[in-house]
């Protein structure tokens, strides 16, 4: 069971959107999911604390003024460098992928018949990796904890070795 996230869901295409949130509702029960049409509107939202964006890199098939994906996500990882971004995308250029990923795209996915089972699974990956580096921070707060010890441990024996308190054989 995965704690509760919250997760945007940022696609033009109703459609896409709803069964994006439908399939992550019952992959992820625990998730509270806000679906929006353009990127302005997720940055206008973004005081709801997502953890996860899934956001598609054309916005603008609605609204042509829109952002595109690309810019929001400039945005998003400039302001809210805790937030994870999975971008999603009609797009299979290469060169498309590895600009969201060079920006700070968590993954990029593909939007084909796979794109929910991807987005399941970068979702999990992210879970993953979550609990190892939360694994690192405490195990690296135990070491330095135990290097403290062993640091006093030996000044201590020095002094008291050093005022002749402690005699070694």
């Amino acid at each position: 069971m995965h704690k509760k996230e919250t997760v945007f869901i940022v696609d033009d295409e109703p459609m896409h959107a709803q069964m994006m949130e439908d399939y992550l509702k019952q992959k992820f029960p625990s998730f509270t999911i806000y679906k929006y049409s353009t990127g302005e509107e997720c940055n206008e939202n973004m005081d709801k604390n997502p953890g996860i964006i899934i956001l598609d890199y054309h916005l603008n098939a609605i609204d042509k003024s829109a952002r595109n994906g690309a810019q929001i996500l400039e945005h998003i990882r400039r302001k809210y460098e805790d937030t994870v971004v999975i971008m999603i995308s009609g797009q299979d250029k290469i060169e498309v992928a590895v600009d969201c990923m060079r920006v700070g795209a968590y993954d990029y996915i593909t939007k084909n018949e796979t794109a929910f089972i991807r987005t399941e699974n970068a979702i999990s990956r992210l879970f993953q990796h979550r609990t190892v580096v939360h694994n690192m921070k405490k195990y690296r707060r135990w070491y330095q904890l135990l290097m403290w010890g062993i640091l006093v441990i030996v000044a201590g024996t020095l002094l008291l070795t050093i005022t002749g308190a402690l005699k070694l054989q």
